[in-house]
């Protein structure tokens, strides 16, 4: 009997807010290619798991909590499909999304691996998650067609190819750098890897002040050490490594000292004109963002965007001081 071209990967922890959705619109797609949707609960403590048995997919339960980079894994030892689809428990995609991924492989076999992007705007509409949402997909959208990091949320991969890595790495704790680190070994070993921008979901997470600048710290963290430890030499980095945002690291900090002194005759100067750089700099980022959002979002993203630079300056700073210290990106401290 032969099995499905597709097979979609949800790895789920604690995910009962976002995974009826993220299912109904996989379920829902129109594919000229046979898919089967495989739900992998991460020991899940909430009522997830119970919403994924009202729906016709494939349940694999896990007794302990393996991180996103196992569960997949373990999705992918069960998938029955030639081409293996991840899509993470809070992305919902938009349709036509499955029928894209069939058709360009078929029409691209030189490729390996494809990696998506968020839609400009998510499903919730408060200032910090369109603003976070926003700084996602607009970096992604500055890759070029060829990259060599791979993308957890929302990608497909060979499961031939995917097997012959051994799949996702499981040292890193949580959902951390095991998928920019697989798209290093899949480039790494020859494979070819293609931002896909055509290829979209809606993301589903809210975001407060609180857990965005620490998604920015942490990821900002992981990232550091994998530039200096893991990244390959090559020509094709993630839209976010530029020199606008090497200055934005710089000048953030340096705008967070002004402002705190402040008090001292003669700071605010210096103050108005480090801020009046840093908002011309990224003139182009928050443009969009009003285009997309509107003019009401704007305001706020120009504060948002200082606040998340000097918490991924902080990061740098921490994976810097985490190095020194002896703990690599198998560390299980998400400070350091």
């Amino acid at each position: 009997m032969t099995g499905p071209d597709l097979s979609v990967i949800v790895p789920m922890h604690n995910g009962e807010a976002t995974i009826g959705r993220c299912l109904k619109s996989i379920l829902g797609q129109r594919c000229g290619k046979s898919f089967e949707v495989i739900v992998v609960d991460d020991a899940s403590a909430d009522q997830g798991p119970e919403l994924v048995k009202k729906l016709p997919v494939r349940l694999v339960s896990l007794a302990q909590n393996l991180g996103a980079g196992g569960a997949r894994n373990r999705g992918a030892r069960e998938a029955q499909g030639k081409i293996l689809v991840f899509v993470d428990s809070d992305v919902y995609l938009v349709e036509g999304a499955l029928e894209k991924i069939g058709v360009f492989f078929d029409r691209h076999p030189e490729y390996s691996g494809l990696v998506g992007n968020y839609t400009s705007l998510p499903a919730d509409q408060n200032f910090c998650s369109v603003y976070h949402n926003w700084f996602t997909a607009y970096h992604h959208d500055l890759s070029r067609e060829n990259i060599e990091w791979f993308w957890g949320a929302l990608s497909a991969v060979g499961k031939e190819v995917f097997e012959r890595l051994s799949g996702f790495s499981e040292a890193y704790p949580g959902a951390s750098a095991e998928d920019i680190e697989l798209g290093y070994r899949l480039s790494e070993s020859g494979h070819k890897i293609r931002y896909f921008p055509e290829l979209r979901g809606i993301h589903g997470r809210r975001f407060g002040i609180a857990n965005m600048l620490y998604n920015d710290y942490h990821k900002s963290v992981l990232g550091l050490k994998l530039y200096l430890k893991r990244k390959p030499t090559g020509k094709h980095p993630h839209g976010f490594s530029g020199l606008i945002n090497g200055l934005n690291l710089v000048l953030a900090p340096l705008i967070m000292l002004c402002f705190l002194s402040l008090p001292i005759p003669g700071m605010i100067l210096p103050w108005l004109l480090l801020s009046a750089v840093f908002i011309a700099l990224n003139f182009k980022f928050h443009r969009g963002l009003g285009r997309e959002a509107g003019l009401y979002y704007l305001l706020p993203s120009l504060l948002l965007h200082w606040l998340s630079f000097n918490a991924i300056a902080l990061g740098v700073l921490g994976g810097l001081i985490g190095l020194a210290l002896g703990k690599g990106l198998e560390s299980k401290s998400r400070w350091v």
